[in-house]
């Protein structure tokens, strides 16, 4: 039988490409969440606008939004979730969460959570203890993700565990959050934590060393520092400012408006890329009507160049 392994390369490499590869394939993908046209009249809302923060004085700083890491793993320990994208590309299966206390009184809560693109509510109970104040509350259950949170406030930390109703692949999570408070910036720019890799789109190629041996190369869709020097947000783009970059380049750059709007990803690769910007807070799974007039007409000039841009991929592993 022939043998086929994966021959994979460090992050870094992913960025210094070299003889890049087209391909025909010129179509783009937007979520919902995030597409306008010129004709939307509809008015979108968040649970966040709509909701009037109460509580008594006493736990009043505990309203709001709480921020951090949702990772897998339970009470009863851990276990690997990771995803090797590549040997020096993983990710184990974290989503950034927030969880946001809405109500407090007559020791009854409500609120809802924003992680991976969905925006759910929850109701429960809490009481308090020597200053800790323990949670226990309900997401609805008619959505497959739908679970149940347990978790306590204390020393300005909300510390917990979730469990789904439904079996689905990662039956439990848990998460060490911090108080947050989101705030619109159209000048905030994104830092260096790490490269943007679209497991999702990748060319592959078998490499036949002799009768018993192959390899397989793969060469990712990914985006170069572009990403950083340019602001969609803060001021009208020109061809010039994007007809040269590449559909990786054009993607994040677009995308960027929205996590600056507090936007959650459903799509992994996007979410993995900017749930590692320390600044972002997943707080709307709609932002149609949160968009600038100048954000607006960048969408557009960005979307006509991704649709017609040909797809580069780095080449990597060899010379």
């Amino acid at each position: 039988m022939k043998k086929i392994t994966t021959a994979l390369a460090l992050v870094f490499l992913l960025i210094q490409c070299g003889n890049p590869i087209k391909n025909e394939d010129t179509s783009i993908n937007e979520e919902e969440g995030t597409v306008v046209t010129d004709t939307i009249t509809e008015a979108i809302e968040s649970s966040t606008d709509t909701t009037e923060l109460v509580s008594a004085p006493e736990t009043l700083d505990l309203l709001g939004y709480w921020v951090g890491d949702f990772m897998p793993g339970g009470p009863d320990g851990e276990w690997d979730k990771t995803m090797y994208i590549d040997e020096g590309f993983m990710w184990n299966r974290q989503n950034k969460i927030n969880i946001s206390i809405d109500y407090m009184a007559d020791e009854k809560i409500t609120g809802h959570s924003v992680v991976a693109g969905n925006d759910r509510p929850f109701t429960g109970s809490y009481y308090e203890k020597d200053g800790i104040y323990y949670f226990e509350v309900k997401e609805p259950g008619d959505d497959k993700y739908d679970g149940k949170f347990e978790f306590r406030i204390e020393n300005n930390a909300l510390i917990g565990t979730w469990k789904a109703f439904k079996k689905i692949e990662i039956q439990e999570r848990k998460y060490d959050l911090a108080k947050r408070e989101f705030k619109y910036n159209p000048d905030v720019m994104l830092e260096r934590r790490g490269p943007f890799v679209n497991w999702e789109k990748f060319k592959s190629e078998i490499v036949k060393f002799d009768e018993e041996y192959s390899e397989e190369y793969r060469e990712f869709e990914t985006a170069t520092d572009a990403i950083y020097e340019i602001n969609a947000s803060n001021k009208i783009l020109t061809k010039a400012d994007v007809e040269n970059l590449k559909k990786g380049d054009l993607i994040i750059i677009r995308n960027t408006i929205y996590v600056r709007h507090g936007y959650s990803f459903k799509k992994r690769p996007l979410r993995v890329f900017f749930d590692a910007q320390p600044w972002y807070i997943p707080v709307y799974n709609n932002i149609k009507t949160e968009l600038t007039d100048i954000e607006k007409e960048n969408i557009k000039l960005l979307l006509r160049y991704e649709k017609n841009a040909k797809e580069y991929y780095d080449s990597f592993g060899r010379g």
